[in-house]
């Protein structure tokens, strides 16, 4: 479930770029609302443009990350753990993911320099992507799933199922 979830996150962000590279170009514009355009850019960095002098260390990091975010989620779905909270995660993992494969596959200045293609403009915010939308809502679900009050959470259990 866990590689089903992340492979999924990953195939609609790669379409998603794959449109904005052909749709959008380098100086196309397409307004979606007051403050919202869709608008091609190339990410060195991360979130925000952070980063984006760190070239090869960067990518390094992220895969680090992502690669410890995939064994917890994995090893998680096979001890039956809580699969909502699983599979948050690996919405998050097939954002990283995304953006990882554009590292990979659009370095042109050496292994790992790679740019991310963002193209959602929102004027007070940022320049992102939808792998981005993946990345933070997986990671902000799974940590609302545990900040936030559950009483099955407390509910205790026997091993033969009687509560």
């Amino acid at each position: 479930m866990v590689l089903l979830i992340a492979a999924a996150a990953l195939t609609i962000d790669q379409l998603s770029k794959a449109w904005a590279l052909t749709g959008l170009g380098p100086s196309r514009v397409i307004e979606l609302a007051p403050g919202m355009t869709f608008q091609l850019v190339f990410n060195p960095g991360v979130a925000f443009s952070l980063g984006r002098n760190m070239g090869p260390p960067l990518a390094v990091g992220i895969i680090v990350l992502t690669l410890c975010l995939t064994t917890w989620a994995v090893v998680r779905a096979v001890r039956g753990a809580d699969m909502i909270a699983t599979g948050l995660m690996s919405v998050a993992v097939g954002g990283a993911a995304g953006n990882l494969w554009d590292r990979v596959t659009r370095a042109e200045n050496g292994p790992l320099t790679g740019e991310v293609v963002d193209f959602i403009n929102v004027d007070w915010f940022a320049i992102f992507n939808v792998a981005d939308i993946f990345a933070t809502l997986g990671i902000a679900g799974f940590a609302l799933r545990f900040l936030l009050p559950n009483p099955h959470f407390d509910e205790p259990t026997s091993r033969d199922g009687a509560a």
